[in-house]
């Protein structure tokens, strides 16, 4: 099943239709109410980070599912000018992109990233911050030109004991939390996240 297709800006355009998709979604759907929370609160933080995103920034969201789960998707055009992301860290005093603290700020910048040309903003400058280099699979894995996923993220911070801040990040993460995977991924000329959501037995 796939869910209607909702515009949504980072001006707040569509807030209010995308978290009644989701409703509807979860009722077609004779969710229990714990997941119809979860539903709802992985809507709300993904149109946080989308509120939270710089520039004229639009896209598309809608959920899909399958046997194994349902996914919330967050679609646009990868076509942002990469200097508007330069001023912004050259804007602030370290010369870093500050604002990319806990793991959904973590992951606005990973999908900013993408949307603004992963080979200009990543490979070739400073902000090739670790999370994005422990997140990234290897190119052509889903069909996807490059691809990032927080459980692979996850894992690499688990397993290094030097990453203890990132790990404290994680456990305090309600998105992480409920989760069971965050992806994202470049398609032809879109840049693509997507929150996945494992079926619950029974959908309590």
């Amino acid at each position: 099943m796939k869910t209607n297709e909702i515009y949504v800006s980072n001006e707040g355009t569509g807030r209010e239709d995308a978290l009644s998709e989701a409703e509807k979604y979860a009722d077609y759907q004779t969710l229990g109410h714990r997941e119809k929370m979860h539903i709802r609160i992985l809507t709300e933080e993904l149109l946080g980070m989308v509120e939270a995103i710089a520039g004229n920034f639009y896209a598309y969201y809608w959920i899909e599912d399958d046997s194994e789960g349902y996914h919330l998707h967050l679609e646009a055009k990868a076509n942002m000018d990469t200097k508007k992301k330069d001023a912004l860290i050259d804007a602030s005093t370290s010369k870093q992109n500050n604002s990319a603290r806990g793991v959904m700020g973590k992951l606005r910048d990973v999908f900013q990233n993408y949307w603004m040309g992963y080979k200009e903003t990543i490979v070739d400058s400073a902000s090739y911050y670790d999370y994005m280099r422990y997140g990234m699979i290897e190119p052509g894995f889903n069909n996807s030109l490059d691809f990032w996923s927080l459980s692979q993220y996850r894992t690499v911070v688990r397993k290094d004991d030097s990453n203890q801040e990132e790990w404290d990040e994680l456990e305090k993460s309600i998105v992480a939390n409920l989760a069971d995977d965050v992806t994202v991924g470049i398609r032809g000329n879109n840049v693509e996240l997507v929150i996945t959501k494992k079926w619950k037995t029974g959908k309590e």
